[in-house]
């Protein structure tokens, strides 16, 4: 017998002194499964690999080595397996077609064949290996992914593994495969990233990390998808440099960039630490402008990456599910997912579902179009937006839907929607069902101006709870549904301001225990229509400067002033709010010790021409049900206090 010196320095020497431990290397049905209908034929008819007698042909033993199992005189023991290295497969002299060489050397231990009508595949040190004198030795796979460790990756932490893990993806099959990176830390220059062909699945074991290797670029990407479809990146993590980023400017240093690619999904993996975004979705160049489609972002982590956690510039369809986004900082904009398309570009119909986007310096999640309709039909649902900068953000974008999402103590608002300074348009954006509480600021708001053109937006079923200003406050907008929303414990429950406030519905909304129920501040032509309007701390529902032409209907204000005893009203009109019709509301007092002063009360001589008639003010106040200071208020003795 060899020593093991000689078994491994002289392959074509050696013959398998352990047929235990080929056992364990590869089962009879692993064998077939790795050779292939084809290849298993071959070695069949050539009377080689299962040719031996007499074995009882139920395990690999029996049928590899004849009878007796391990008999050191079968026909394939003395002369059909034999071991070597890859170096000593690239020195043996004289090539066999129907032996099988096992290989080894640790981490690249397989079954090779040599292919005897191959003279053009060039060596990889993977699956292809190439003699000294010619010869082409052929790893048996399979169904099994290909190992980046095969093609020498070190994985140690200090080594560049760039260019041997891209030739594992290189390797990949036009009809494509599965590259395996297993655990350890790789070494990737980011100045080239690595590039996975179309219909190849990049798996990272749980343990396996991309690691950049420091730069000073402004612009890098650990992982780069580049018109390319079909493409999976799965498990492990991908690690930025962001705190040994050798340079202080720039912001796009990319964990994985995905440009104009197709059916794209990542997926089960981490990404931390980038000096840009973890995650970004958008075109090549300027020069190829297609736009992404289907990408699925699924079960992934961005945490502590520097500008955003995922940035999507360009995608068609697509779907972010189960992610989460947090603790993006550093530099604008900050925000866990930033759906933002460049002029000239377009997302649309991009879901962000059931996704956690908290602590970000910006926005949780914010869709900011750039033209008046480059970001539409996107959908957010489900998600937790909690201690941002703000919660959720739309702004310049029309026909999104908001939907069921949770945006609590965030340090401004929990949503907010306007235009930008790129279009001042946002329209038939739906928010329903939201959860905003305690909010630094204001829980849902709408940010326009009066050059802006923001409407026929709907805001439902939302809860606005413990907000510093307003639950729900519109600015500046046009046409725009208020619909059954409880607001409950803010500065005010719900607030319309400005003199192109207009034509908005506010209907069926409970606004209880705010300094103020309802609020119009400058605000004309819009209808307030059975609202509940308790126990807030002042009035319960307030006409001021110059809010006029607006419908009051059939609302319930009762028990309001519960800051201070006969002081404020249920129902208060003044500062030239003129021409409001003031029908059909019920007005109490309440049955507290803490009562308003006045039902119904306008307030000065300034506020004329009001149709107050057929209101329910019995006992609507401490003082009186109805005190009336305006100018030919119109009441027509049809109310009753």
């Amino acid at each position: 017998m060899l020593d093991e010196k000689d078994r491994l320095t002289n392959p074509a020497r050696e013959e398998i002194a352990s047929p235990s431990a080929l056992q364990s290397k590869l089962s009879r049905r692993k064998l077939l499964a790795s050779l292939g209908t084809t290849g298993a034929a071959a070695i069949l008819l050539n009377n080689s690999l299962f040719a031996a007698q007499g074995g009882n042909g139920s395990t690999l033993m029996g049928s590899v080595y004849g009878a007796g199992g391990g008999n050191p005189n079968g026909s394939l023991y003395s002369s059909k397996c034999h071991m070597t290295t890859i170096a000593g497969l690239r020195t043996i002299p004289a090539p066999d077609a129907n032996t099988l060489y096992f290989v080894a050397d640790s981490g690249k231990e397989g079954w090779f064949l040599y292919d005897p009508g191959d003279t053009a595949s060039v060596d990889n040190t993977g699956t292809v290996i190439v003699s000294a004198s010619g010869a082409r030795y052929k790893r048996l796979i399979g169904d099994e992914p290909l190992n980046v460790r095969w093609f020498g990756a070190a994985g140690d932490g200090s080594t560049d593994d760039t260019a041997v893990i891209q030739r594992a993806l290189d390797t990949v099959p036009a009809s494509g495969g599965t590259v395996l990176v297993p655990d350890g830390v790789y070494m990737i220059n980011a100045l080239v990233a690595l590039k996975p062909n179309s219909n190849t699945i990049l798996l990272l074991s749980p343990g396996a990390v991309l690691k950049a290797i420091p730069n000073a670029a402004n612009l890098y990407h650990i992982i780069h998808i580049v018109n390319k479809d079909h493409v999976t990146v799965q498990g492990g993590t991908i690690w930025g440099d962001r705190y040994e980023h050798q340079a202080a400017t720039g912001e796009h240093g990319m964990g994985i960039s995905i440009r104009s690619s197709r059916n794209v999904t990542i997926r089960d993996i981490v990404i931390k630490d980038c000096w840009g975004d973890g995650i970004y979705i958008g075109i090549e160049s300027a020069s190829n402008r297609s736009s992404c489609e289907n990408v699925n972002i699924l079960q992934v982590t961005c945490e502590n990456n520097r500008r955003q956690g995922m940035s999507v510039t360009s995608c068609i369809g697509g779907l972010a599910f189960g992610s989460r986004f947090n603790k993006t900082n550093g530099v604008e904009p900050q925000s866990g997912i930033d759906i933002e398309p460049n002029e000239g570009d377009v997302v649309q119909d991009f879901s962000v579902v059931n996704c956690i986007c908290n602590d970000n310096q910006g926005s949780g999640i914010a869709i900011y179009g750039t033209t008046d309709d480059n970001a539409r039909g996107n959908l957010l649902e489900g998600n937790t937006c909690d201690r941002n900068r703000r919660g959720i953000q739309v702004r310049g974008a029309s026909h999104n839907k908001v939907l069921y999402n949770s945006c609590n103590g965030n340090t401004e608002m929990g949503i907010r929607i306007g235009g930008n300074n790129r279009t001042g348009k946002n329209q038939y954006n739906q928010f329903i069902g939201n959860t905003v509480l305690d909010n630094g600021t204001k829980g849902i708001v709408v940010e326009g101006t009066n050059t802006t053109d923001i409407g026929y937006n709907l805001f439902q079923l939302n809860v606005c709870k413990g907000n510093q200003n307003e639950g729900i406050n519109l600015t500046h907008a046009r046409y725009c549904l208020v619909a059954d929303n409880r607001c409950d414990g803010n500065q005010f429950g719900i607030r319309l301001v400005g003199a192109t406030c207009q034509y908005n519905d506010i209907s069926g909304n409970l606004c209880v225990r705010n300094r103020y129920g309802v609020q119009l501040w400058e605000s004309s032509y819009n209808k307030l229509q059975g609202n509940i309007c308790n126990d807030n701390l002042q009035a319960g529902l307030w006409l001021r400067s110059q809010s006029q032409s607006n419908q009051v209907l059939s609302n319930t204000c009762i028990g309001n002033s519960q800051e201070a005893p006969n002081t404020y009203d249920n129902m208060l009109i003044m500062e030239q709010s003129s021409y409001n019709m003031i029908q059909m509301n019920t007005v109490r007092k309440g049955s507290g010790t803490i009562r308003p002063r006045y039902g119904l009360n306008i307030a000065d001589a300034a506020s004329a021409q009001n149709f107050a008639v057929n209101n329910d003010l019995l006992n609507g106040g401490e003082t009186a049900s109805f005190q009336n200071a305006g100018t030919g208020t119109i009441t027509i003795s049809s109310n009753r206090m």
